[in-house]
């Protein structure tokens, strides 16, 4: 049954990743069609076609390998203008060029795509991305408001028998001191429910309570089994790393440094469980896991640099660093055959796995650089500049920026890109990274 939860594991990612690319396209589609531009094509895909319909002017399908897609809009290029031969890669821009004019009928004359304004091509243009961020958002919004984000209950799940095991790997030997919660008589499944006389509903508020002068023995009320049962304990303090009460995250100092505190201890494992968050927090959680990803690409070099020395050398690999769709789709797969956690935790972890996923599309695909669509709105952002320009010195409309001059750019970052996945991929399968450890 775990080989089955792991496949749906890697559907779910795959499925996830078709419907997050058919959306980004469609954010292309739909005001390329409602600025009048002709859409020959909108496909899920590359490589053969499997499937395809016509409906009107347009043929949509799906293509055999899912990591991509596209719409061909007439008229991408703009006719070369007289005496601007280019010298360097003429045949490719060329071809380029004639793949989106060559079936430019009378019908379609100014319909196409470099005829639109700078803003209509910016907004065709970041349709996609922006599609993709919203997704994103509402996947993670989905996942930590709808149906919770893992956080301490007030339920015991262990008892721990020492302060601190003085074993090979810290397990608790004979000789080493009990720890209080042993000593006071703390059961697996016992809830927390008041310190001192005063009813607490977070671990926090517990810890709060406790915070008494040390060596102070501790009156705690727990429900076990249903009944009200009193237990009197005296906690140790001992030094202990602090957690962001909200994002369950380290936190740390302005040098980067775990915060610690000194901290009453019982000896008690506590269980999780799934406690919605405000839609505020959650959107704030989303902003800041796209920030993580800019970070990301903006670290790309020295990060796939790490990967290739932990790939090919004895370099351990940074698990916050870059994987493959590959990678992504492995641990999904674990998440969804784990044991140690309830179908809606694995679920929501599936929503938040698809939600970083459809941020990472959001941010790579802003890179500045042809094919991608940051490339075609830089190309409308320097249009516009320098038709503002040639106004203000009151010189003749330079016309569109024919972006076709920079298909060899087009073609070294398809390279680097084949090259870039292509490790990811031979990473995650020699040394992938695993959730579990």
């Amino acid at each position: 049954m775990e080989t089955v939860y792991y496949i749906l594991g890697i559907v779910f990612v795959v499925i996830g990743l078709a419907v997050s690319i058919g959306l980004h396209e469609l954010g292309h589609l739909l005001p390329a069609k409602l600025f009048g531009v002709r859409v020959k094509q909108y496909m899920i895909g590359f490589g053969p076609t499997v499937w395809s319909s016509r409906k009107g002017e347009t043929e949509y399908g799906i293509k055999g390998i899912p990591l991509g897609g596209y719409i061909s809009m007439i008229g991408m290029f703009p006719p070369e203008k007289a005496g601007k031969k280019a010298r360097l890669f003429q045949s490719s821009i060329e071809q380029a060029r004639a793949e989106h004019l060559g079936e430019i009928s009378k019908e379609d004359k100014g319909r196409e795509f470099y005829r639109l304004s700078v803003p209509k091509k910016l907004t065709v243009m970041l349709g996609g991305p922006l599609m993709n961020f919203f997704l994103g958002m509402a996947l993670i919004i989905s996942a930590l408001s709808l149906i919770g984000s893992p956080q301490l209950s007030m339920s015991i799940n262990q008892v721990l028998p020492c302060v601190q095991g003085s074993g090979p790997q810290g397990e608790c030997v004979a000789g080493d001191p009990p720890s209080p919660a042993v000593e006071a008589g703390f059961q697996a499944g016992d809830t927390v429910t008041a310190i001192n006389g005063a009813s607490v509903n977070t671990w926090d508020e517990a810890i709060e309570r406790m915070n008494v002068q040390q060596g102070s023995a501790v009156s705690i009320e727990v429900e076990r089994e249903g009944q009200p049962v009193s237990l009197t304990v005296t906690p140790v303090w001992i030094e202990r790393a602090v957690f962001d009460s909200e994002t369950a995250q380290l936190s740390r100092d302005e040098n980067g440094e775990p915060v610690t505190e000194l901290r009453p201890f019982l000896g008690v494992q506590l269980q999780s469980e799934l406690r919605p968050m405000s839609v505020g927090d959650s959107f704030a959680m989303g902003i800041d896991a796209t920030g993580s990803v800019f970070e990301l690409v903006l670290q790309l070099p020295q990060n796939l640099a790490q990967v290739f020395a932990s790939t090919f050398g004895p370099e351990e690999r940074n698990p916050n660093g870059p994987i493959s769709i590959l990678g992504v789709a492995q641990i999904s797969g674990e998440i969804a055959a784990s044991d140690q956690a309830s179908f809606e935790a694995r679920l929501a972890s599936g929503l938040l796995i698809m939600g970083s996923l459809n941020f990472a599309l959001f941010v790579f695909n802003l890179i500045p650089l042809l094919p991608l669509d940051g490339g075609h709105v830089a190309g409308a952002l320097y249009e516009g500049l320098k038709r503002r320009s040639f106004k203000a010195f009151g010189r003749k409309d330079p016309g569109p920026v024919d972006t076709a001059k920079m298909i060899p750019v087009a073609y070294a970052v398809w390279a680097l890109l084949l090259g870039t996945g292509m490790l990811l991929i031979i990473a995650d399968i020699v040394n992938p990274i695993s959730i579990f450890g």
